[in-house]
């Protein structure tokens, strides 16, 4: 038993014996790459998506699919996903050594994973499925190949999305801090220096709002366009719009490593070596929000809102903010680095000035302040907002405007909070009905609009004593919507009883969206696949040769928007 040991400790430490490559930073070793080809990146760890950190790298499959991809180790499936969101058609598969890896946007699976998913979903009747297979059931030898490179699920391209997690928590781990040969020998670009009182007496410049500042450089050693010491006043902290690129790619890439230095001495740390994702969210908390969301600009702030449980942050004093003292000079450095340990560097100067009056801007005198430790409510005489605790990352004042503009004859249009505030989940919200249309109450949703891409969202909704209630994620402008009309097919294939191979539908709808969806060949139910962002959903005859009648086929397509309006075509071959 104790040899047992011993062995399974030293294959352990093999697996994690770190080499330091040429820049210093310490690389694993003990997972190959997924793919057979020089590997480039359109996308790495930790940069900033919507509403997350990207979990893993993208690693380019050279404008194409159908790439063999290889396991980077031995170990066994342990999950298989397979959805038209999000990963798409995704692998999971653990590792004896405590991890395990992700392949996602598959196009297909290996035969015999592709068996075993396809059985289960006969049995579930269902194209989604989410699988959890016996360690036993799928076996896997390191390099095995285990599908084919695709564009499935939320993909916007042809890429594999490659991941490393801890198997016991399923925190994502970097990949870049494997020994893969990616190529790297670009520092990180930095383009703004944000400077934020953080205190009611603060200043930046004699104003109490942020500041930015632009650089004259955007890599190496970087200096701001501005000669002359910032000038500021109490409670401070800083942001920094910081990119990284990869050799011979134009793709945008995060930072690895972030600290702030004032004075020679670390006030801030930040390093995006491992992930959760039950507070994935938190990036919102993590990223400047209003320029990330209407600019794309990947503004780190160097500094903890109060709800921010982000596991980045290494060594904070005063969570990244300090206090400059009256007539005094601050050397201050942000040093950005690389998963590869390229590192840039921005040097300024910080002044202090006398604190003065308090100049905190005072809230409208609809706004109220909503506490981010606690339940919050706002009622007015049409629409309220329920906001449970922790939903806030920090307090903020929050309040319900009623819009002149109408978007429905069943509602006024709301605006409720702002835009600009983040949330880490969803806020509960009421508005009152002008009218309700007898017998077609399930018919009523709330819809969110944007105006800037003058497009409407379905937030679902339920009908109760003349109000509706609803749930979203975000701040933004609602009203209120009917949908009585069904999805829309139209098949795009000949349909013979020679027909072999992908028969193809394009199937839309406008308002509420496909919620489930059915085919059946001959009265038993068959798989019909869908890829929403192509608006296609289609089912492969070559694997329903025994089903197939010389003659009088019937095939039978049942299609369901999210308020239950129902679209069945048939079609006789």
């Amino acid at each position: 038993m104790r040899k047992g040991w011993i062995i399974l400790l030293l294959t352990v430490s093999c697996f994690f014996l770190c080499s330091s490559d040429i820049s210093g930073v310490e690389k694993r070793t003990g997972l190959d790459s997924p793919l057979k080809i020089a590997l480039n990146l359109s996308g790495n760890f930790g940069e900033f998506r919507s509403n997350h950190f990207h979990a893993g790298i993208d690693i380019k499959t050279q404008g194409k699919t159908g790439l063999p991809v290889y396991t980077a180790a031995e170990g066994f499936v342990s999950r298989i996903k397979i959805s038209p969101y999000g990963y798409g058609n995704a692998v999971y598969i653990d590792h004896p050594n405590g991890l395990t890896t992700v392949y996602g946007h598959l196009q297909k699976l290996d035969s015999t994973i592709a068996a075993f998913t396809q059985a289960a979903q006969y049995d579930m009747e269902s194209f989604y499925v989410d699988l959890y297979p016996n360690p036993e059931a799928l076996p896997i030898s390191r390099g095995q190949e285990i599908g084919k490179s695709g564009n499935s699920g939320s993909s916007g391209g042809p890429h594999l999305h490659f991941e490393v997690r801890q198997t016991e928590t399923e925190f994502p781990l970097n990949p870049l801090l494997w020994n893969f040969p990616v190529k790297d020998k670009r520092k990180p670009e930095l383009y703004e220096l944000r400077v934020y009182p953080l205190g009611p007496n603060s200043k930046v410049e004699g104003k109490s709002t942020k500041k930015g500042y632009r650089t004259n450089a955007n890599s190496g050693s970087v200096r701001l366009q501005k000669k002359t010491p910032i000038v500021v006043s109490g409670e401070v902290a800083f942001g920094l719009h910081a990119l990284d690129f990869l050799d011979n790619n134009s793709n945008r890439c995060g930072i690895y490593q972030l600290e702030v230095k004032v004075n020679g001495k670390r006030e801030y740390l930040q390093q995006i070596d491992q992930l959760d994702f039950e507070i994935g969210r938190m990036m919102n908390a993590h990223v400047e929000y209003p320029s990330f969301k209407r600019e794309k600009k990947s503004i780190h702030s160097a500094f903890r809102l109060p709800y921010n449980e982000l596991p980045i942050y290494k060594d904070n004093k005063r969570n990244g903010s300090f206090v400059v003292e009256p007539d005094s000079i601050y050397d201050v450095e942000m040093i950005a680095t690389d998963a590869h340990g390229n590192s840039s560097k921005l040097q300024f100067q910080v002044k202090g000035e006398k604190v003065g009056q308090s100049s905190e801007v005072k809230p409208d005198s609809t706004q109220t302040l909503f506490e981010y430790n606690k339940v919050n409510t706002l009622r007015t005489e049409r629409c309220n907002l329920f906001l449970p605790e922790g939903r806030l990352y920090d307090d903020t004042y929050i309040d319900i405007q009623k819009r002149e503009k109408r978007k429905s004859e069943w509602s006024g249009l709301y605006r409720i909070g702002d835009t600009d505030v983040p949330l880490h989940d969803y806020f509960l919200g009421k508005i009152k009905l002008d009218s309700i249309p007898e017998g077609y109450e399930d018919k009523l949703m709330v819809m969110k609009y944007l105006a800037k891409r003058n497009r409407s969202y379905n937030q679902g909704g339920d009908v109760k004593m003349g109000w509706i209630t609803f749930r979203s994620k975000s701040f933004g402008s609602f009203y209120v919507a009917m949908d009585t009309i069904p999805p829309r097919v139209q098949i795009k294939s000949q349909l013979t009883a020679q027909s072999r191979g992908k028969v193809e539908f394009k199937v839309t709808d406008d308002l509420s969206g496909i919620q489930h969806y059915d085919a059946y060949l001959n009265g038993k139910w068959i798989l019909l696949s869908w890829e929403p962002k192509r608006a296609r959903m289609w089912l492969n005859l070559d694997e329903l040769p025994n089903a197939i009648k010389e003659s009088g086929n019937e095939l039978k397509l049942v299609i369901e928007d999210e308020r239950g309006n129902i679209s069945t075509k048939l079609y006789s071959f």
